[in-house]
């Protein structure tokens, strides 16, 4: 591993006026966060110049970035048929922002929330947010925390958790765009997902209900491939039937230099998306970045989108009084 600079952030860091980023640092990984949305908004390892994750120059542009660069989504993540969830007899009413389907919890979910600092060290930093009793339209007053770990093995380690006065429903899902190479788009990255089933899509990007062999499909992954960028990928991978206490390997992705992404989480899903929709016109990238359509793939461990409505999905039911707890690492590898 080259042991340089952080290249272009030594000299950004210098000539650039304060902003409200929360910086860590390890021997050989820096990330830059947000207290918006707990949004990771730069991730570079030492000597290597560009962020590994799609953001922003001007880093008040993930304010208005319409496709989540970053952030945690929640609190329930991917889509919900026509925005309701029935629990305990009761049908809720979340908001929809996407034709009748409800994306990411709404324009006020998680990614949209200002969290609050409650601790920080040289390498790490926890946030925590609140939702009250009805908001986005959802039963119980919860409480979401989110802590940010710079490790040893180059691995950046997100563990998130969430309490609830009342039984809810929980789902949260981190949401980066990868982008491990300098090459416009991510056709020269390969993909490797240990999954052998997966959740087919209607019309409206939402689960038909039926659980696939990958085999024979876009979505079959279990021998690295490249990413395709000739079509949209947008599906969960089902990497388990149940949520584990501790994170298991999910999936690696390989870039065109030999930069490696290793994923493991405790989450059943992983949402994978191509970034076929991202904007050519949206604010100005991070330097040696562009944000175009498929310049950065989001690979979301979550549990599976929908559930509530598909009684053969693992449940995403939080008791009142339990604690979810989420636990992704992301370790970076060089040739």
């Amino acid at each position: 591993m080259n042991s340089g600079s952080f290249g272009w952030y030594d000299s950004f860091k210098e000539s650039q006026p304060l902003t409200p980023m929360i910086v860590l640092q390890s021997d050989t990984l820096k990330a830059h966060i947000l207290t918006r949305g707990a949004t990771l908004a730069g991730f570079w390892l030492r000597g290597h110049p560009r962020s590994l994750v799609l953001g922003f120059e001007d880093p008040l542009a993930f304010d208005s970035a319409a496709f989540y660069a970053g952030a945690i989504v929640g609190p329930v993540a991917n889509r919900v048929a026509r925005g309701q969830i029935e629990l305990d007899n009761q049908v809720f009413q979340m908001p929809s922002n996407e034709g009748t389907t409800c994306l990411h919890s709404g324009d006020d979910g998680l990614h949209a929330q200002d969290w609050t600092i409650t601790d920080q060290t040289a390498s790490s930093v926890t946030l925590e947010t609140a939702l009250p009793d009805a908001a986005i339209g959802l039963p119980g007053a919860r409480r979401i925390r989110a802590t940010y770990a710079l490790e040893a093995g180059n691995t950046l380690v997100l563990t998130i958790t969430a309490t609830s006065d009342c039984d809810t429903v929980m789902n949260l899902a981190h949401h980066p765009y990868w982008t491990l190479d300098e090459k416009a788009d991510v056709s020269h990255h390969q993909l490797q997902i240990h999954a052998d089933i997966y959740l087919p899509v209607d019309d409206q990007n939402l689960p038909t209900g039926h659980i696939t062999p990958v085999a024979g499909s876009t979505y079959d992954f279990r021998t690295r491939r490249a990413v395709p960028v000739d079509r949209t990928l947008d599906a969960n991978l089902c990497v388990a039937t149940a949520r584990s206490d501790t994170p298991r390997d999910v999936a690696t992705l390989t870039g065109g230099t030999g930069l490696a992404l290793h994923i493991a989480s405790t989450e059943p899903g992983l949402q994978v998306y191509n970034g076929s929709g991202l904007p050519s016109d949206g604010p100005s990238a991070l330097p040696g970045q562009n944000i175009a359509p498929f310049a950065g793939i989001a690979l979301e461990p979550q549990g599976w989108p929908d559930a509530p409505n598909h009684p053969q999905f693992p449940s995403i039911l939080l008791p009142a009084g339990a604690e979810y707890r989420q636990e992704t690492r992301y370790r970076i590898s060089a040739d």
